[in-house]
């Protein structure tokens, strides 16, 4: 009974870190970085997950390279995100990377929470920072992109030797290159991900909604580990980004229409007589 309540605890907790990321971006965080857009930036996506899986497996000591990488960066990103990322509303979690640095020093589940929420701070400066590099219109490739990359390693077996790498080389640091909330984790790319959707939504009317169905969809989805051992994490989070963008869409496109079903701004050669 009780390691099935932890199971739900941690599937609701992932899924509310999940939407905390998309509700947190200010429409304008991040700003200057947009000097330097290029389409280019879209190969991100899924080159990060290609480079990352590959490239650990091939070169093995390049994972804790990357799991000291992650835990020298992840503090300074996490800073960042609460002085240049959050809504300014909320700079007063200014002191959250700070206090959540020093318990990641702790041991056992308040250690790990404290390292999980540290991680999806830092990887909230990471996922806006690529929405100001990436043109609009190229966005939706890259997240497509990424989520089609993180399916097919999965379902050809690669991607979990490299994880089970990350995870042994990082086991001596701070666990700072994915969040673990109980028997449940969720690798860095895919937070940064959910980071993403919160930066293209960022400052729209529905950025709010888009954050409730993102915990909602992640953590139903997280709910399927009852029944297989790993899950493409990418997938809920393109599919809330699709649904939101296609619902604006739907809406924009009846906003256009007048009360008569004709659309605004047509000419009628009788509207004069």
């Amino acid at each position: 009974m009780a390691a099935g309540v932890s199971f739900v605890v941690a599937c609701s907790g992932l899924g509310v870190t999940n939407g905390a990321l998309v509700a947190l971006p200010a429409p304008a965080a991040l700003g200057r970085l947009e000097r330097v857009r290029s389409p280019a930036w879209t190969l991100v996506f899924p080159g990060a997950l290609i480079v990352g899986t590959f490239g650990v497996l091939a070169l093995p000591a390049t994972a804790t390279g990357l799991a000291v990488l992650a835990s020298l960066a992840t503090p300074l990103l996490a800073a960042i995100a609460m002085v240049a990322v959050v809504h300014g509303r909320h700079r007063r979690l200014l002191l959250v990377p700070l206090a959540l640095g020093l318990a990641a020093t702790l041991t056992g589940q308040p250690g790990a929470l404290a390292a999980s929420l540290l991680t999806a701070a830092g990887c909230l400066t990471l996922g806006t920072a690529l929405v100001r590099l990436t043109p609009a219109r190229w966005l939706t490739f890259g997240v497509l992109g990424m989520c089609a990359v993180d399916v097919l390693l999965l379902a050809a077996g690669i991607g979990q030797p490299a994880a089970a790498l990350l995870s042994d080389a990082g086991s001596a640091l701070p666990t700072l290159h994915q969040a673990r909330l109980g028997p449940i984790t969720q690798d860095y790319p895919d937070l940064v991900l959910a980071a993403v959707v919160g930066g293209i939504l960022a400052g729209r009317t529905d950025q709010r909604r888009a954050a409730v169905l993102v915990a909602t969809l992640s953590g139903a989805y997280t709910g399927l580990l009852t029944i297989t051992d790993v899950l493409p994490a990418t997938v809920p989070l393109t599919l809330a980004l699709l649904m939101i963008l296609y619902a604006s869409g739907g809406r924009r496109k009846v906003a256009l229409q007048g009360d008569d079903g004709r659309a605004l701004g047509r000419h009628d050669p009788t509207a004069h007589r």
